[in-house]
């Protein structure tokens, strides 16, 4: 179901944009509110962009979210087991509900930041960025099985991943290379993901 969705907003995307890139100067005259997390400030030095502040003030207020309230922990039960959560009286199908709106909307949000660090509007931006997702995750320690992980754990393993592909491009190595190493790295650590299942059963 996730696939064929996947597929058929991806086919809606190139139908309804016609396959063409929206350019920078269009942005500009007509909707320049979208380049606004691609603006940058300096301190100390240091320049950064609204984006960055952005990521940071989600990551802080999830972290919070996701340790201290119930909604938090009713995730991580629903994760873990959903039945057993379900039995504890957790309404299990209005919290995986919540859970993908969320997420949605994150996705969202990061499609608008990404038109402000790239300037432009192109159909085919950030087709790899689901893997790289999915990289940054298992490496920061969430399990794909659920029920494991935290905030901070993804916030490491994005920079990991960023790093990662930021040095490769930068040593001038082929993009398919990249694209092998992450591949590696996801099988690497979904197996010692299923290892630390195994010694903690």
């Amino acid at each position: 179901m996730t696939l064929g969705v996947w597929q058929i907003a991806l086919a809606s995307n190139f139908l309804y944009s016609g396959n063409e890139t929206i350019r920078a100067q269009e942005i500009e005259t007509q909707a320049p509110l979208l380049q606004f997390f691609g603006q940058s400030f300096s301190v100390g030095g240091a320049v950064f962009t609204y984006g960055v502040l952005a990521f940071i003030a989600i990551v802080l207020v999830l972290a919070y979210v996701l340790r201290h309230t119930a909604w938090g922990r009713h995730v991580y039960a629903v994760g873990d087991d959903a039945e057993a959560a379900k039995l504890a009286g957790v309404n299990t199908r209005s919290v995986l509900i919540s859970v993908y709106m969320l997420s949605g909307l994150i996705c969202a949000f990061a499609g608008w930041v990404l038109i402000g660090r790239i300037g432009s509007v192109s159909p085919t931006s950030g087709q790899t960025a689901n893997i790289e997702s999915i990289t940054a995750v298992v490496i920061g320690g969430i399990s794909l099985f659920g029920g494991r992980g935290s905030i901070m754990g993804m916030l490491f393993g994005a920079l990991i991943v960023g790093v990662f592909s930021l040095g490769l491009r930068l040593l001038g190595a082929d993009a398919q290379w990249t694209y092998l190493l992450i591949g590696v790295l996801i099988i690497a650590a979904v197996a010692v993901d299923q290892w630390i299942r195994k010694v903690s059963a």
